[in-house]
């Protein structure tokens, strides 16, 4: 019984502020030296779900993209990855309960994205494995990782019982955040048409298994991205894009 009430309680408590979703997402991060032009980028959290794009104002190069129906998939650089910079994340590494795990994170962003356009019942794009002259080139970063804190969740997971469920509020120290940008480009000059970037932390819950996992939130993360943008290429022009959101009540 104490746990329906305290999920009931939650329930209660969280939408009894409407900010707490604009508290709880993540805020963008600052933009790396691998997103072009970034004094440009514009403000999209409200029409496409992620906080940063660009769109080049050079028509001709926007034609010229808009034309092309193959995608490749580039392998995603760490080349702009930054040092871990959350406290908790920081400690669990350093002690040695948690482990990098940058590359695999790195490998499964491509596959999601792949994936993302193989599964889409009306793809704008047709997905081939190598550029050419009549090829886009979707390129990725990952510019910020740090992993999720199991330990710390742990901890906070035990006082939501004991406690009350607003204690898990407190796992806003505890959480991880991935940040990404991307740009597509044309495969042969390489010049890039559009850009985006995102940064999103944990999702608050009241009991997950990806709490407990320094990375579940991540691959959670990854896989909303990937649906995003493919969603975003083949979506009308003025067409709103849903964000994922920062509250989830699933186990897992």
């Amino acid at each position: 019984m104490r746990f329906s009430h305290s999920i009931f309680a939650l329930l209660l408590v969280l939408p009894a502020c409407s900010s707490t979703n604009r508290m709880l997402k993540a805020q963008p991060v600052g933009l790396s030296p691998f997103f072009e032009q970034p004094w440009l980028a514009q403000d999209a959290r409200a029409q496409l779900g992620f906080q940063k794009i660009w769109t080049t104002p050079d028509p001709q190069l926007l034609a010229q993209g808009k034309a092309k129906r193959k995608l490749f998939i580039a392998p995603v650089t760490l080349r702009y990855l930054r040092p871990l910079n959350r406290a908790f994340s920081s400690g669990e590494v350093a002690w040695g309960g948690v482990q990098r795990r940058e590359v695999d994170v790195a490998v499964r962003l491509r596959e999601e994205f792949v994936a993302a356009f193989r599964h889409s019942p009306t793809p704008l794009y047709r997905l081939v494995s190598q550029p050419g002259k009549d090829t886009l080139t979707l390129q990725l970063a990952i510019t910020e990782l740090n992993p999720t804190s199991p330990k710390g969740n742990a901890v906070v997971t035990v006082l939501k019982f004991v406690v009350t469920p607003v204690i898990g509020l407190a796992a806003y120290f505890t959480k991880g955040n991935m940040a990404i940008e991307g740009k597509v480009v044309d495969s042969v000059s390489g010049r890039a048409f559009f850009q985006f970037a995102d940064n999103e932390s944990d999702k608050l819950t009241f009991i997950n298994l990806r709490d407990y996992q320094p990375y579940g939130h991540a691959m959670n993360t990854i896989r909303y991205w990937a649906m995003q943008f493919e969603q975003m290429t083949r979506s009308p022009q003025g067409w709103k894009v849903k964000d994922s959101g920062s509250i989830t009540l699933r186990p897992n």
